[in-house]
């Protein structure tokens, strides 16, 4: 009996307020999570967790996921979201970071699930799972990047989310992980994001361009980058300010790539890292003659 008191762990306040959120998220059908109640909980929850020890943390951190998974599908607002995704980013960080590949999948393809009809609920923002998990950089390796797309499908706002998740993910992946990853985000991003109706959602995919400069470019030839260039200088005539602002950045950053091999990242081939190319007259081409002509 001696050594069983001493082995117990004490709930510890942590554990406290994965129970309360795991019991909120169980009675949900029954009745729905009350956001100010929520808020304040989690507030707490994000601090206990800088607080806890590690060993704590992993104890309790597959209930403390599960719960929180369970309350940004629920649909919860947009305060009770970016808590929730700021919670599940330092619980893993500070916990196991192994955890972080099921529940990107997880998110990925209940996010791919066409039977969702509220747009609310599929809104699990930015800051959620793939965005802005402490920038662990094997995420990449697990081919998923592509993945964070499937919120393209539904209303602007939850489009404009699933582009700033991916924005978020490439700079934290950096350059490692797979080419053909970075291939297909980059061929979603043209395809869905930079031409979309909505102006919110081509500012997203401006910034993800901009992103894609900040790491080197990885999957991409000078074909892609000067193809970029080409599109963020016709988006200069966008009528929404705004977004003009946002390609005029992501313009910068391309080109400047564009002209610096050495910070494009080198693709690995068959026979080894393939040659880098530079963008030649990229400057007079697409940074002085555009805007000499809109001059005239």
């Amino acid at each position: 009996m001696a050594r069983r008191e001493a082995d117990a762990i004490p709930l510890s306040r942590f554990g406290v307020l994965v129970a309360q959120l795991g019991s909120i998220v169980a009675s949900a059908p029954q009745q729905p999570p009350d956001a100010i109640l929520c808020f304040d909980l989690l507030s707490e929850l994000v601090v206990a967790i800088e607080e806890e020890p590690k060993e704590s943390i992993q104890q309790w951190q597959r209930k403390c996921e599960d719960a929180l998974y369970s309350l940004l599908i629920l649909g919860a607002r947009l305060p009770v979201r970016r808590l929730a995704s700021l919670a599940m980013g330092r619980v893993i960080s500070k916990g196991d970071g192994i955890s972080i590949y099921s529940r990107v999948s997880s998110l990925q393809g209940w996010l791919a699930d066409g039977k969702r009809s509220e747009p609310l609920s599929c809104a699990v923002d930015q800051h959620a799972d793939p965005g802005k998990i402490v920038k662990l950089g094997d995420f990449a390796g697990s081919d998923s990047i592509p993945g964070l797309l499937p919120g393209c499908t539904y209303q602007d706002f939850v489009r404009k989310d699933a582009l700033q998740m991916l924005g978020n993910a490439l700079e934290g992946c950096g350059g490692s992980g797979p080419s053909t990853a970075y291939s297909e985000a980059y061929r979603m991003i043209m395809r869905v994001g930079v031409s979309d109706k909505s102006f919110i959602v081509r500012m997203a995919a401006a910034r993800c361009l901009k992103a894609f400069a900040s790491i080197g470019g990885p999957g991409l030839g000078i074909t892609e980058l000067e193809n970029s260039i080409l599109y963020c200088l016709k988006a200069l005539d966008d009528p929404v300010s705004s977004v003009r602002d946002a390609f005029a950045e992501a313009l910068g950053g391309l080109l400047a790539l564009a002209m610096n091999p050495e910070a494009q990242v080198k693709q690995q081939g068959n026979k080894g890292p393939a040659p880098v190319r530079m963008l030649e007259d990229g400057l007079q081409k697409h940074f002085i003659l555009p805007f000499v002509r809109g001059k005239d």
